[in-house]
């Protein structure tokens, strides 16, 4: 039975210190990420703008993550992180000198996000891993749930206040913010230690990430999981690319009202989140929330591809935020409860591809319906493709699932 307990890992001083400066700079990420779609809208009017926007920011995972995996099992986690976040910074100052200088371009926009996407595949390989590393096996499922928390009160806050911010002062200055909040989790990360780190595997070579690859697909819970994974974050997650184009040309909302259109959706993940972090889940209480979760947001994301209402789509959009986090967090910490510690990086690796990777392919193919149906169609059709593989997971992946449980660590040997 879930224990309403789950709040205690705040009380571990280097994981809260990580968890606020995190909290931090994700408003100012946000803050960026919102603006950039909404700044690419008004210069090219194009959905297929934002699809190759999207693109660019998931095709470098595609191509490095794997290697981010085998990078943040053979060095210093919070080192790499450290690394990670200050060029994310200069990334962000770069966009912000371009633009208040007046000589953005969309193809800027563009390159920049693709750049910060060649960061991500480095950071978040080694962030998701190093959550247990602050907290421990036992506290990771709370400590996901409130990371996850942090990233959606960010995504509530930053769109909001970024909206005000461009009708204020105008978009360079969002992107200023963004710059001088990553000094937040820099802070934090210089001033805490990785009480539960393993070694490190300076061994580990060339053939690492084929190792880890087989690892994941012959490991009887880890390879379904992130086979949905992959086609939920290819073809649903994607709305949220598509918000500059349902905004401007589907409702005909104004600044503000967009930022609060971007901000819906973290209302209802933040609260899904916090639900989870409330309770020490055990694993079968995962296994049975998850599918529930998925054929959940699969319908609401179907029922807000469809609204034309600014009221009602903010409504969807929340509680579409709400079931989405539920399953991703599910999802995340049955992965960590099942992976060995040794193949974690490169296993988060994987998933970092499937979440994130994979959205290359569904933007771009997203964008290009847009732009010849219209983007709810485009919306609709990718909501459909989510519900089909979600009824496929309940009916067949979910009870394999549990048969399998609990799953041995596997080794080298049982490998093969």
């Amino acid at each position: 039975m879930p224990r309403l307990d789950g709040y205690g890992v705040l009380r571990q001083r280097d994981y809260r210190r990580f968890w606020l400066g995190q909290w931090v700079s994700l408003i100012g990420t946000w803050m960026q990420s919102a603006t950039q779609g909404w700044l690419l809208i008004k210069l090219t009017s194009s959905p297929m703008w934002l699809g190759a926007l999207g693109a660019a920011s998931g095709a470098p995972l595609l191509v490095f993550v794997l290697l981010g995996g085998v990078t943040s099992e053979r060095f210093d986690r919070r080192r790499v992180i450290l690394l990670t976040q200050f060029l994310s910074l200069l990334q962000a100052l770069v966009l912000a000198l371009l633009t208040l200088a007046g000589h953005i371009q969309p193809w800027q926009i563009v390159a920049l996000a693709a750049t910060l996407g060649s960061i991500n595949a480095f950071d978040i390989p080694a962030r998701q891993a190093f959550v247990v590393e602050l907290v421990g096996p036992e506290r990771v499922g709370n400590a996901i749930a409130l990371n996850s928390s942090a990233f959606n009160v960010a995504r509530v806050i930053g769109p909001a206040a970024g909206g005000l911010i461009v009708a204020a002062v105008g978009e360079g200055y969002c992107f200023l913010i963004n710059a001088v909040s990553y000094l937040a989790v820099l802070w934090s990360l210089a001033t805490i230690r990785a009480r539960f780190a393993s070694p490190r595997r300076q061994s580990l070579g060339a053939s690492a990430i084929a190792d880890g690859l087989r690892y994941v697909v012959r490991h009887p819970n880890i390879g379904p999981l992130l086979l949905l994974v992959g086609v939920i974050s290819s073809v649903g997650v994607p709305y949220r690319n598509f918000l500059p184009a349902m905004a401007h040309s589907v409702l005909g909302v104004n600044d503000w009202q967009y930022g609060l259109l971007m901000g819906a959706a973290g209302v209802g993940a933040t609260a899904g989140g916090l639900i989870l972090a409330a309770f020490r889940m055990e694993r079968d209480a995962y296994l049975r929330l998850l599918p529930v979760s998925v054929v959940f947001f699969s319908l609401m994301l179907l029922g807000y591809a469809g609204m034309r209402s600014y009221w009602l789509s903010l409504a969807l959009l929340t509680v579409v935020g709400f079931g989405g986090i539920l399953y991703f967090n599910c999802t995340n910490s049955l992965i960590q409860l099942s992976v060995e510690d040794g193949y974690r990086g490169r296993v988060m690796s994987v998933y970092t591809l499937m979440h994130q990777g994979t959205a290359t392919f569904g933007n771009l193919l997203l964008g290009v319906l847009a732009n010849r149906w219209g983007t709810p169609w485009a919306l609709a059709s990718g909501a459909l493709v989510c519900l089909t593989a979600a009824g496929a997971f309940a009916a067949l992946g979910a009870r394999r699932l549990t048969a399998a449980a609990p799953v041995p660590a596997l080794t080298r040997e049982t490998l093969g």
